[in-house]
Formats: C-alpha cells, sequence, structure tokens
C-alpha cells in the first residue's frame, strides 16, 4: 500500500453547485423560521392582549358585586351570575377563565351555571378544584397586578393572564377599598396558533416550488458558469501535445464570453506561432544547412587536391562570403534574443537622420547602378534631428533600403521623404516601385519567423527575422513603423522617430 494516498480529485461543478444550493437552502430556512416566530409572537401577543382585557372587566365586574367576605365557593345569586360571564367570555375568547381567592384556590368557575351549583351550594367543579396556580405568579398578581406567563396545568402546557380583583369601598370609612381580595385568571393551551399552522403550510408549499425552480436555475447556472472551464481545460491538454485546432464555443456576451474569445485568440497566437516557429525552424535549418555543406565540400576539396591550387583563392572567397552569412544569421537571432528580453543595451542621442539616410544610400550605389534605379526626394531633402540610437537605426534603415532594392524593378525608382510629424516626431518614408505585396500579407509582415519573400518570391536567403527585428528596433527608439502597398506597381515602408531633445 502506498504510504501517501492520492487525494481525491474535486469536481467545481459538484463544488459550486453544492455551495449555491446550501446558501440558497439555509436562506429559506432562516426566513421560515424568522417568519414563523414572527407570527408566532404576533398571534400570542394579540391573544393575551385578549385574555388581559377580558379578565380585567371581568375583575371589574366582581369588584363591584362582591366584597371581600364573599369571596369563597359558597352558592349565591350574584356568584351565579358571574360564572354565567365567566362562561360566556371563556367560550368567546376560547380559554378557560376562573377566579381564585387570594390563596390561589378557585372558587369560580365556568362549569358551575344552571341549577347544580344550587343543590351542590359550590361554585366551583371538582376540575377546577383540582387545579392548583403557581404561588409565583400569583405573588406577581398581587406585586403588579397583573402577569402574564406560562405554567403547566392540567398536565399542559398554557399561557396563564391573571388580573388582580381590587376591592370598592362599599361606605364611608371602609378600611378593605383597594385592597386586593381575589383574582381572575384566564388559561389558554400553549400551542400553535390556527393562523401560525396555515402561514407554516403556506410557507412549507411556496418555499417547496421556490427551492425545487432554484435548485434547476442554480444546477444550469452552474452548468454555464463551469462548461467554458471545461472546455479551457481540454483545449490546454490538446494545446500541451500541440494540437492547436481545438476551440472554445462561445455563447452570450458576459465575462465568460469575453475570457472564451481571449482563449480562442490565444489559440489562434499560439497556432500561428507553432506554425511561423516550425517554418523558422526549417528555414534556419536549411539556411544554416546549405552554407556549411558548401563549405565544408570546398575546404575538403582545397585539402584532398580536387580543387587545383590556382582556383584556390576563388573557393576559399566562397567559403568566407558563406561564414559570413552564417555570421549575420547568428547575430540576427542574437539580437532579436536581446530585444525581446529587454537586455539590449540602448545609446541614444541627437543626431541629423537625414545624413545617415544620404550615407547608408551610398552603401548601395552599386546595387542601385546596376539595376538603373532612380533615386527621388533626396534633392530637397532637409535636415531633420532625431533622439534614438543611432546604431540601431542605422540597421533599421540599412534594412529598408537593402528590401528597396531588392524589390525594384529595373529603370525603377525609390523615393524618399523626411518630414516633420504631429510636432514631436520625425517621419522617414522609403518608397519603391515593382511588384507590391497582397493586402492579406500586410499584416504579417513584421511577424517574427515570416518570410516577406514568400510574397513576392524573389528572395531565397531570408529567414523571416529582417522585419521582425527592425519593428522591435523603431518601437525601442519610440518610434513605430507601417507598410502600404497597392499589390501591383509599389510599396512603402513609414516609420517615425522622436525630434531631437
Amino acid at each position: 500500500m502506498s504510504k501517501f494516498k492520492k487525494k481525491a480529485r474535486s469536481n467545481i461543478f459538484v463544488t459550486y453547485f453544492i455551495l449555491f444550493a446550501s446558501i440558497f437552502l439555509a436562506s429559506f430556512i432562516a426566513l421560515g423560521i424568522s417568519l414563523v416566530v414572527m407570527v408566532n409572537s404576533y398571534s400570542v401577543n394579540q391573544k393575551t392582549e385578549l385574555l388581559q382585557e377580558n379578565t380585567q372587566k371581568i375583575a371589574d365586574t366582581i369588584s363591584g358585586a362582591l366584597i371581600v367576605n364573599n369571596m369563597n365557593s359558597t352558592y349565591s345569586y350574584e356568584k351565579e351570575v358571574i360564572c354565567e360571564s365567566l362562561s360566556v367570555v371563556s367560550n368567546c375568547i376560547d380559554s378557560d377563565v376562573f377566579v381564585c381567592d387570594t390563596g390561589g384556590s378557585i372558587i369560580l368557575c365556568k362549569e358551575q351555571v344552571g341549577i347544580s351549583p344550587y343543590y351542590s351550594s359550590s361554585m366551583v367543579c371538582a376540575d377546577h378544584r383540582a387545579i392548583a396556580i403557581d404561588d409565583k405568579i400569583i405573588q406577581q398578581v398581587y406585586e403588579k397586578g397583573s402577569t402574564v406567563a406560562t405554567a403547566t396545568i392540567g398536565g399542559k402546557n398554557c399561557y396563564v393572564v391573571g388580573n388582580a380583583i381590587v376591592a370598592k369601598p362599599y361606605a364611608v370609612g371602609d378600611e378593605s377599598a383597594g385592597d386586593i381580595i381575589g383574582s381572575v385568571f384566564a388559561v389558554v393551551e400553549n400551542g400553535t396558533a390556527e393562523i401560525v399552522e396555515s402561514v407554516i403550510k403556506m410557507f412549507i408549499t411556496v418555499a417547496l416550488i421556490c427551492l425545487a425552480v432554484g435548485f434547476l436555475m442554480i444546477w444550469l447556472l452552474t452548468k454555464k458558469m463551469v462548461t467554458p472551464l471545461q472546455q479551457m481545460s481540454t483545449a490546454a491538454k490538446r494545446f500541451a501535445v500541440g494540437d492547436f485546432s481545438y476551440r472554445v464555443k462561445v455563447r452570450g456576451n458576459d465575462e465568460l464570453s469575453d475570457l472564451g474569445n481571449a482563449f480562442n485568440d490565444m489559440a489562434d497566437s499560439l497556432d500561428k506561432l507553432e506554425s511561423s516557429r516550425r517554418s523558422f525552424v526549417a528555414n534556419v535549418s536549411h539556411e544554416l544547412k546549405t552554407p556549411m555543406t558548401s563549405i565544408a565540400g570546398f575546404i575538403d576539396g582545397i585539402l584532398d587536391g580536387t580543387i587545383p591550387y590556382e582556383k584556390q583563392d576563388y573557393y576559399l572567397k566562397i567559403v568566407s562570403d558563406e561564414i559570413r552569412r552564417l555570421s549575420r544569421l547568428v547575430v540576427a537571432m542574437l539580437n532579436m534574443s536581446k530585444m525581446e528580453s529587454g537586455d539590449m543595451e540602448m545609446k541614444p542621442k541627437n543626431y541629423n537622420i537625414t545624413d545617415q539616410i544620404i550615407h547608408i544610400l551610398l552603401t548601395f550605389e552599386q546595387k542601385i547602378d546596376k539595376k538603373h534605379i532612380q533615386i527621388l526626394g533626396l534633392d530637397n531633402a532637409s535636415p531633420h534631428r532625431v533622439y534614438a540610437d543611432t546604431d540601431m537605426i542605422y540597421q533599421v534603415i540599412y534594412n529598408l533600403f537593402d528590401n528597396a532594392v531588392k524589390f525594384t524593378n529595373d529603370a525603377g525608382y525609390i523615393a524618399i521623404v523626411v518630414d516633420d510629424y504631429k510636432n514631436d516626431m520625425v517621419k522617414v518614408s522609403i518608397k519603391n516601385s515593382g511588384s507590391g505585396i497582397k493586402a492579406e500579407e500586410l499584416p504579417r509582415l513584421f511577424e517574427r519567423f515570416y518570410k516577406v519573400d514568400k510574397s513576392r518570391s524573389l528572395d531565397a536567403n531570408g529567414a523571416g527575422l529582417g522585419l521582425y527585428i527592425v519593428k522591435l528596433m523603431v518601437e525601442l527608439n519610440g518610434g513605430k513603423i507601417e507598410a502600404k502597398s497597392d499589390s501591383r506597381s509599389e510599396t512603402e515602408f513609414i516609420f517615425t522617430l522622436p525630434k531631437s531633445k
């Protein structure tokens, strides 16, 4: 058995569904409990207020009809009338109302109506005679004049509402006036009122419907949220093995759709990058293999005597050219790596870019004369000073002129324009006649590893790095570069640089 158990894999869909469902269910439970408590409290308050009101009326009635000496269970007509009132009130408010003496013993109850109390000479039935009110409740009535409490009566939990019976004066100087001569109690069983039961039933019914609908909506919402993530996970796994064809299905117009679109854009970029990388590897492999094969063949021919002594200089010159070609390729790749990583050392300064353009153009004099190319725009070119790294911009202009001369048709032209641009920039335009670049190729001219000659088929020696490095150098110096072409007769490269400080 393995020492460590593999951790169980969690499912984000199940996790989110359980989380949302738990919150939803907990909210309903909390709402239901709060509603039941509120309705029950309201119902109890209403009930006890009704009991208090009626017991107070009965207490007032008794205090006007009986005196302290009559506060017993012995039959009298006045007591019979009071018992009839107790019966009526008890039936009206659905409770048990009775009268107690000062000791807490019941002396009048609602059952003793009619002729039975006359013959029995007692105003309390056997059932009520067995009931005892807690002394604490009696004491609260005497101290406060009334009370609302809970107690166990006859084995049942009940609400007990009591009001003191205060003696009224029957004659001048009656010393018992104001004394408590007994108490009236109303007892109702402590249970959920009908209205509370109705509210609970209604709430449970509505809650079950809402929970069912809510769980369905939560399931759909969670599924909608998780599905794009699952698709992205699938796509990432396929990307890991080099398959960039998979795309996330995007629906809607929200943050998840934005994420899906961004993921698909990333996949497109990776696909293009992988295609460019493969093309670059093939091109570089070819670029390295061809001159190295030539170099090895010529050196071997010199060493083994296959190449005569008088022709060795000729072939050694070819070897030298191929070595320089390899050197340029390696330098280009190193420069690209430095610029992408930010390690390229910058040495900007103020200088006249017009002079630099003229100087670079002179290096192409032989090639220009050979193709009878006409140079336009330099006759009235004025000085323009920029703030940039001279070596970098030299390479930018050199590469652009190299392309222009290479792709200009015989007896064609190259037009150069240097001018101010937006007050703080200088714009340089290099336009050449000849076969242009197709519109669909223009957006990719400055991509890494993309061979510009694929669109014009005139250069077999490029590795697809020249214009990409040109773009990096211009941007490192705070400028921008773009290309324009009508795809038939001319191509124009325009770049900007900051004016001198």
